[in-house]
């Protein structure tokens, strides 16, 4: 949770106007490919709201081209430089805890406060420092975005120019292969000096990500699904970055005044000229990609759809394809001979054993025939109706979709025997036919109005069926009705 004597990341956000000359002086940057990729971090951070680790792990198998969605993994096992130092402060704030709780540090001391000597002395005295601890957090836990809720969808299918610049990125690259101050420095950075009015010392990945999180506040009230978008723990934040937008406000004033027809739209009028960079697909100069063609063919939906059948029937790499680099100059991280890197040892996405018939190899290296990182994890959360490839493979008997009987028209169309209720559940009562309705009463009539050759019922009777009557022939019937055209 942010303390609120902290000054909001909102407060460090872009202008619109600021936004749009920033992506305009990464127009200006020389080299074709640089100036591809400072396109593609400012619009993810710029626009998305993605984080710049995030950022630096962004793999097309995170992508789902038909849905036009960014599925942000909970684990993508990778080794590099980052995520090694990540797995080393975990390390070190667990044994600089063990030493506060033993009494041999100061509690008032937090790991990000020591200096490189001190945190060399803490891992050395902490029974927890182990390189084997280290390892299994690396091989683990590595990459994890920031909190559990940072594992989160985020669509960009709504822009072409996002879209025409994801397939133009993964067209040559793999993943954003740069460190933190190479991104700020020779990315952003330079394209702040080509930028009019804007401070290159002022701009970086965080406030960039802070332009795009104000950016989502800008076109909604909805606080929930800015926490979602945003990855973060606390509401109170969005609702910080929503009061900073003023959308809200204005919105409840003129609500509550009776006035809500008369409020101005909080989606802003116009969205093509008020966030043109991602909204008005027409090409800028000295764009590495292009929104929309000269033949006026736009990097839409279809576009999307074409790229997925392409890429389909490929098997998709399980490890992190970014180069693992272990940091053994970094103060107190162990030496070359007590560690050293081995991407086998990785746990698997979705904790998938190396064994799995969903696992195959190539070069010796794990891959999936899943479409995306999302699908492997939740198998059955993609739509049955997108699943053409698999039924091209013949593997329809895989998919629960396809062999559980989940169609109300299967009911109706089967023979089934009166007497048989489908399912003991509200959709089984939802089912219940006109003759089964009817048969049940009849046998309830005979069993409890008609007792005794057709004598009159006695009072014990006729409490009894009156019971029976409502439990088996009211309520079912209640319910059915309540379900069918309710």
């Amino acid at each position: 949770m942010t303390s609120p004597n902290v000054l909001p990341s909102a407060d460090k956000a872009l202008s619109t106007d600021a936004y749009f000359r920033l992506y305009q002086g990464a127009l200006q940057i020389e080299d074709r490919n640089t100036r591809l990729v400072a396109c593609t971090v400012i619009l993810l951070a710029g626009r998305l709201g993605l984080r710049l680790q995030e950022i630096q792990h962004l793999r097309e198998e995170w992508i789902d081209w038909r849905r036009g969605e960014i599925h942000i993994p909970a684990y993508d096992p990778c080794g590099c430089k980052r995520c090694w130092i990540t797995a080393f402060d975990t390390w070190g704030r667990r044994g600089l805890k063990e030493l506060q709780e033993r009494g041999e540090w100061e509690t008032e001391t937090s790991w990000k406060k020591l200096l490189a000597a001190e945190r060399e002395e803490v891992v050395e005295m902490a029974d927890c420092c182990t390189v084997e601890n280290l390892e299994e957090i690396l091989y683990n836990q590595r990459w994890q975005p920031k909190y559990d809720r940072s594992a989160r969808v985020v669509p960009f299918g709504w822009s072409e120019r996002i879209t025409a610049c994801l397939i133009a990125f993964f067209d040559k690259h793999d993943y954003v292969d740069y460190q933190r101050d190479p991104i700020n420095d020779g990315l952003i950075k330079k394209a702040a000096k080509h930028a009019d009015g804007l401070d290159p010392d002022e701009i970086s990945a965080h406030p960039l990500r802070a332009t795009g999180l104000t950016f989502w506040a800008d076109i909604s009230l909805d606080a929930k699904m800015l926490k979602d978008l945003a990855g973060w723990q606390d509401i109170q934040t969005a609702v910080r970055y929503l009061r900073v937008s003023g959308r809200i406000t204005t919105h409840k004033v003129y609500s509550l005044l009776g006035k809500a027809d008369e409020a101005p739209p909080v989606v802003p009028a116009e969205p093509e000229s008020r966030f043109p960079v991602v909204s008005n697909p027409i090409p800028f100069e000295g764009e590495p990609f292009a929104p929309v063609t000269p033949d006026g063919v736009y990097c839409d939906e279809d576009v999307r759809i074409a790229r997925h059948h392409d890429q389909r029937n490929d098997p998709i790499p399980l490890l992190h394809p970014r180069t693992g680099n272990v940091p053994h100059d970094w103060a107190g991280f162990p030496d070359a001979d007590q560690l050293s890197y081995d991407p086998d040892r990785h746990d698997l996405p979705a904790h998938l054993d190396r064994d799995s018939d969903r696992v195959t190899f190539e070069n010796g290296r794990p891959v999936t025939v899943a479409t995306t990182l999302a699908e492997l994890e939740d198998f059955h959360r993609i739509d049955p109706t997108e699943r053409d490839r698999d039924r091209d493979r013949g593997d329809e008997e895989d998919h629960r979709a396809t062999t559980t009987n989940a169609r109300l028209s299967d009911y109706f169309d089967e023979d089934r025997d009166g007497d048989v209720i489908p399912a003991a559940t509200l959709g089984g009562a939802a089912v219940l036919g006109v003759d089964q309705l009817r048969n049940r009463l009849a046998r309830e009539w005979s069993e409890y109005w008609l007792a005794g050759d057709g004598a009159s019922p006695s009072a014990e009777q006729v409490a009894t069926g009156t019971a029976a009557y409502a439990l088996f022939v009211v309520l079912p019937l209640s319910l059915n009705l309540s379900l069918l055209f309710g």
